[in-house]
């Protein structure tokens, strides 16, 4: 590679060498499995590699020191199980043309990252505990990147955006970002405690560290599988009970798409047949079956999609009495590629929302139940209390 085709950086974490814009995997921490993540001591890296694990990408208009770029840092979704940085929906190009250094996290999913032992500390997860380095890393090297450490926008998005949440916590904010945008946030309904029996059937081993670390990857897969089967209604892994009293005072973009699990293939398979509705709503907790599926027949006949995104996403954003609340258009997943890649409204609230501007739509409260609604193209309508439904049933 010539010399023109790359640019190396001294920074904290050591002689880090890219292509000129972007540097595709920089490692941020290491860690044995089902143990803590440590950090790295400097190292000669290169950065032009596409690796996987406890690595992040970064992408800046100029890696020059002082250069003060506001950074965004995105957390990939995934379903606490699964997902990548490298996802092609957050591509972070238009973002870094826009003047922006966009950081992208990987962190350990799946029982790595968010199975639970015995002597684990309260409220602490591997896999958001690996986030939190990701976020030491920015915080100790983004300059050197041209990146403004006290202007870090932190963007998460369905398990991304749970993790998110949980790093905006009072017992895990430590001030590494400046305002959070939690795309279609989700969590599972039930603790690991409750489902740490199904997961020692499935393995046929104890729930230990020892244990887990000493069955093949195979076998660990294999049994995993087995035990989120019984969840199909829900996220078999995840930090759990959300609670947004327990947030620290920063600025937050919460949001969900108007159709979220509309691609959910058992909601699919019910909606397609006209049925489902009074067991969708016995299975997910649904308070008032009745009043809650007049309502949702009011919108479409997609009564159990609507039902699984409400029970999977959209209740924790109405638990959510705080920030400004937007509603994208479309699927789940689909306004990644609205705000990451294309000149659309979506993206221009939230890089304005990152240059520390304020929303121009009020904020969301108990008293002021407003959010504002791009389903319909265009500019946002300030729309009220648009999920009574889901409020009223969960």
């Amino acid at each position: 590679m010539s010399a023109t085709s790359s640019v190396t950086v001294q920074c904290p974490a050591g002689t880090i060498t890219g292509e000129p814009l972007y540097f595709r995997s920089i490692p941020y921490a290491q860690a044995r499995p089902f143990e803590d993540a440590e950090k790295l001591q400097p190292l000669n890296i290169d950065a032009r590699g596409k690796h996987e694990g406890l690595y992040l990408s970064l992408a800046t208009p100029q890696a020059r020191f002082g250069a003060d770029a506001p950074v965004l840092v995105y957390i990939h979704g995934g379903g606490y199980d699964s997902g990548t940085r490298f996802d092609a929906r957050t591509d972070p190009t238009f973002f870094r043309e826009q003047g922006f250094v966009v950081v992208s996290v990987d962190y350990r999913v799946g029982l790595d990252g968010f199975a639970r032992f015995h002597n684990d500390e309260e409220n602490r997860y591997r896999g958001i505990d690996d986030c939190a380095l990701a976020l030491e890393w920015v915080q100790k090297n983004i300059e050197h990147f041209g990146g403004d450490p006290t202007n870090v926008t932190l963007i998460g998005q369905s398990a991304g955006a749970g993790i998110a949440l949980w790093l905006a916590r009072l017992d895990h904010y430590k001030g590494a970002f400046r305002r959070l945008v939690a795309l279609s946030p989700s969590f599972p309904r039930q603790p690991f405690a409750a489902r740490k029996g199904a997961l020692r059937r499935a393995l046929g081993k104890p729930i230990t560290r020892a244990a887990l670390a000493n069955i093949t990857p195979e076998h660990l897969e294999k049994g995993y599988r087995r035990f989120t089967r019984r969840f199909f209604n829900d996220l078999a892994l995840g930090p759990t009970p959300y609670d947004p009293d327990e947030l620290a005072d920063i600025d937050l973009i919460i949001s969900s798409t108007r159709d979220e699990m509309y691609n959910h293939h058992i909601g699919q398979w019910f909606d397609s047949r006209g049925r489902g509705s009074k067991l969708g709503a016995r299975l997910l907790g649904v308070s008032n079956p009745a009043a809650y599926i007049k309502a949702a027949r009011a919108i479409d006949d997609r009564v159990v999609g609507r039902m699984i995104g409400d029970s999977m996403i959209r209740r924790f954003v109405v638990q959510t009495e705080k920030g400004w609340w937007v509603e994208f258009p479309g699927k789940h997943c689909e306004d990644l590629s609205l705000i990451f890649r294309h000149d659309s409204e979506a993206h221009h609230l939230i890089a304005d929302f990152a240059r520390a501007k304020a929303p121009t739509w009020p904020a969301y409260s108990p008293d002021n139940r407003v959010a504002l609604s791009l389903v319909d193209g265009g500019p946002g309508k300030i729309v009220t209390d648009p999920l009574k439904m889901v409020r009223l049933a969960f």
